[in-house]
């Protein structure tokens, strides 16, 4: 027992040393007064619009201790303001704008000093990252929408720069983001992924069984490119063909499969056949929707006949 006691008065005592040996600065205690620091108030006086808009967002939720209304309001992301506000704006203060002065991870830094958990864990080293976008290249913090920090909808924010797939958004067969339905961040996470394309899951299969669980499987029989990559036959974003398809079958099919008794025609029945079976007509011919018209099972099948994925 004396032997405990010693230990455990020994360990406060090396505590009580490290406390005194890190002295607490103005910037640690938000109640510590400091005269570089001029309080929100004085950013309202000339700030108005911004700072009405930005006690509707949740950076200004005082009763949350980690947002910055509960530390120094406007300064905690902005930096002291004291002497901005004395020389009525000519001293420059920390600005977060895409376009401001000084690097993305410098303008990003404001940010990262809460956001270091979740979805932006993985920032540093991300491919964003890695590209100089900063925070405010995406988000507004004075955003007046309390659900939202972004600058407009996600798929509006994300094709800023990705022009090629909005091209690819905007064809006939596409995810349902124009719609509102999906957002971007339902399959990539913007911040940084383990997998390529900053997909939020280890693979693309994983993220698509995500919605599309009747596809997972395991099947009897497996079609391979199923278990492979679903991106062999789809293309994620947007299509001119039905389906996410990346060509129609059964030109889609013929990459892999011999086209021997399937012509490359999409034939159909003249019109002085009308009145005939297209089996007849047609005899072994592909007809109207290819290869899919008999293959009805491409993702694979659990049918004990279904070895061709015919049903």
């Amino acid at each position: 027992m004396h032997h405990v006691n010693l230990y455990i008065r020994c360990s406060i005592a090396v505590l009580m040393l490290m406390l005194a040996s890190h002295p607490v600065y103005a910037e640690d205690d938000p109640s510590a007064a400091d005269n570089r620091y001029a309080g929100s108030a004085a950013c309202m006086e000339c700030h108005e619009d911004i700072y009405a808009s930005y006690m509707k967002n949740r950076h200004s939720y005082s009763s949350d201790q980690r947002t910055p209304a509960a530390g120094r309001g406007c300064e905690t992301c902005h930096g002291p303001g004291a002497e901005h506000a004395e020389s009525d704006g000519e001293e420059p203060i920390r600005s977060l704008k895409a376009d401001a002065e000084g690097t993305a991870d410098e303008k990003s830094a404001a940010c990262l000093n809460c956001h270091t958990k979740g979805k932006q864990a993985l920032w540093k080293g991300s491919e964003h990252q890695s590209r100089n976008i900063s925070c405010s290249s995406c988000h507004n913090i004075h955003n007046n929408n309390p659900a939202s920090l972004a600058r407009r909808s996600q798929w509006e924010t994300c094709t800023q720069c990705h022009k090629a797939i909005k091209a690819q958004l905007l064809r006939h067969s596409h995810h349902p983001l124009r719609e509102g339905k999906m957002q971007c961040a339902d399959c990539h996470n913007s911040h940084g992924t383990v997998a390529d394309k900053l997909v939020d899951a280890q693979t693309i299969n994983q993220k698509c069984f995500e919605c599309h669980a009747q596809l997972r499987g395991p099947f009897l029989w497996e079609h391979p490119p199923v278990t492979e990559d679903c991106l062999t036959c789809h293309t994620p974003h947007g299509s001119t063909h039905d389906g996410l398809l990346k060509a129609k079958a059964p030109f889609l099919c013929q990459r892999c499969h011999a086209n021997a008794g399937h012509p490359s025609v999409l034939a159909a029945r003249s019109s002085a056949d009308a009145n005939q079976s297209v089996y007849r007509v047609l005899n072994n011919r592909v007809f109207y929707r290819a290869c899919i018209n008999c293959h009805v099972a491409v993702h694979g099948t659990n049918h004990p006949s279904g070895k061709s994925l015919v049903r």
